[in-house]
Order: structure tokens, then C-alpha cells, then sequence
């Protein structure tokens, strides 16, 4: 048995999708009742902050996918997990993580990674460790000013990023919970090139067939201008140290990771925008750029 936590988030709905194609026996992990119901699979209702409901959920569970909300209280939560996890005998634990993730990161978020990838390492059960890079679901963020401007605001200079779309994180994360031969790994997934943020806008305006441009500004400014719109101080902070690694390029590489756990490609950027163009262009977002 499978257990997936996260299982109504951006990765975890994934993961639960491609379960379900495999054919495999699992069931998610969620807070809330009806989040499990709109899955459609078997699902335990628990809160890492209450770990005797995560000691139930672990029942008869012999693999676990460990993601959780970031949070200041990330590092508790998830070493809680894993300890109950090697009570309970589970076999395998599959992390989310991070690129880069060391208890010594500049970045908090990293940081806490490191600290929890230490503990599993030396948890004395099996592991294996995936460390996705930026998201392009993250750009749906853009919604607000892609449907009023046709605009893109950031603060990414020429900086590359090697975006991963979030349905190949999931098939990743299958694969290794299914797959043999994983254990003791970690895997860095991207997708399968780098692009800058003015070739993001030019694909964003092929398929649109209107103009779309991306508008560099200094990360002070951009930071200042978010907080102005109502995006909480500590948010937009973190929007503009993270900016800065990107535009430095420390997400521009590309691996084989992808097409190493599931046999196949990782998506493309062009594929992520058949299934995402109306959301993008057409939609509202309280996180979005700013104007």
C-alpha cells in the first residue's frame, strides 16, 4: 500500500493521477475531507501537526510520498513523519524537495529541505530523494497581467530556467514508488531545455497569436510594488531572493532525471500551454505579478 500526502496539492494531484494509471494500490493523505472526496481514490483524513492521525494514516502502508505546505513548522512535521514511518515499518519514503537543499542554503526554504533530507538519510530506512526545479504551473501567477497587459513583470535579468511541468513530477514520483532500483538516489528534475523569460513570452505569444512581452525590473522595485498590491511582505521578499538565484542562472541546467524514472521525455513547454493558455491569459491571480 501506497500512501501519498499532499495528495490535493499542485504535485500531489499529479502523483495521485498516475498512480491510478498504473494501477496501483494506494491512498492519499489530505486535511481535508472533501479535498479526498474530489479525487476520486481511497483517502485517510490527517494533519502533520496532530502526528497520532499520520501514525493512523500509516497503517498497512509500505511506501509513502512525504510533501507538505512549506511553513516555519516544515522541518517538525516532516521528521515527525519520517520517525512514524519507520515505526510503522514502511519501506520506502519518496521526498519532495528541492535543488541545492543543505542545512547550510541561502534560501529558508532550502535550507529546511536539507535538514529534513539529513534525517531521512539517517532514518535507517529506504529513500529516495526528488528535487524539482521551478514549477511551470508557478507561472500561472502571471494571469493577472498576462489577460489586463499581455505583460510579464519580473526581476529574472537573462537568467535560464530549466521549468519542469508539475505532471512530471508526478509520474516521477510513481515511478519511483512502484520501480525497483531507486532506492539511495536523488534526482534533480527538470524539463528538457532552459528558457529565458522573453523566450517564455514569445512561445506564450505563438500560441496566443497576440503579443506578449516580458518587462525586466530591479527586484527592489519589483518587491515593493507586490507588497504596494497586497502580497504580504515576507511572500514577496521570498519572490525576490528566489528571482535573484534564477536570474544568476541557478536553475539553468537540464538533466536526464525525467526520462530516467519514467522512460519518456519530460514535457514541453508548448505542451504545458495546450493545457494551461486559457488560464493563463484569462484568469485572475492574487499572487501575480505586479503591474
Amino acid at each position: 500500500m501506497i500512501l501519498v500526502s499532499g495528495a490535493s496539492g499542485t504535485i500531489g494531484r499529479y502523483v495521485v493521477k498516475h498512480l491510478k494509471a498504473r494501477g496501483e494500490k494506494f491512498k492519499a493523505l489530505v486535511r481535508d475531507e472533501a479535498k479526498g472526496r474530489a479525487l476520486e481514490c481511497d483517502f485517510v483524513v490527517g494533519d502533520f501537526d496532530q502526528p497520532e492521525t499520520i501514525a493512523r494514516a500509516m497503517q498497512g502502508v509500505t511506501r509513502f510520498f512525504l510533501n507538505t505546505n512549506v511553513s516555519e513548522r516544515v522541518v517538525r512535521q516532516q521528521n515527525t513523519a519520517i520517525d512514524l514511518a519507520t515505526r510503522a515499518g514502511v519501506e520506502l519514503v519518496v521526498k519532495l524537495s528541492s535543488p541545492g537543499a543543505s542545512p547550510d542554503a541561502q534560501m529558508p526554504q532550502t535550507r529546511s529541505h536539507g535538514e529534513i533530507e539529513a534525517h531521512l538519510r539517517a532514518a535507517g530506512i529506504a529513500w529516495v530523494i526528488l528535487q524539482p526545479t521551478v514549477f511551470m504551473q508557478n507561472l500561472l501567477r502571471n494571469a493577472d497581467t498576462l489577460h489586463a497587459q499581455r505583460k510579464i513583470f519580473g526581476s529574472y535579468r537573462d537568467g535560464k530556467i530549466g521549468f519542469i511541468d508539475a505532471d512530471d513530477i508526478g509520474a516521477c514520483a510513481a515511478a519511483a514508488l512502484t520501480g525497483e532500483g531507486h532506492a539511495g538516489k536523488s534526482f534533480v528534475l527538470t524539463g528538457g531545455e532552459s528558457l529565458r523569460f522573453d523566450e517564455i513570452a514569445q512561445k506564450i505569444s505563438t500560441k496566443l497569436g497576440e503579443t506578449v512581452t516580458y518587462v525586466d525590473m530591479p527586484v527592489e522595485q519589483f518587491v515593493a510594488a507586490a507588497v504596494a498590491r497586497g502580497v504580504p511582505s515576507n511572500m514577496a521578499e521570498f519572490y525576490g531572493k528566489m528571482m535573484t538565484i534564477l536570474a544568476s542562472g541557478g536553475s539553468a541546467r537540464t538533466t536526464g532525471a525525467v526520462r530516467e524514472l519514467t522512460g519518456r521525455e519530460p514535457r514541453t513547454f508548448e505542451a504545458f500551454l495546450d493545457d494551461n493558455i486559457a488560464r493563463l491569459v484569462g484568469s485572475t491571480n492574487t499572487y501575480s505579478s505586479p503591474k
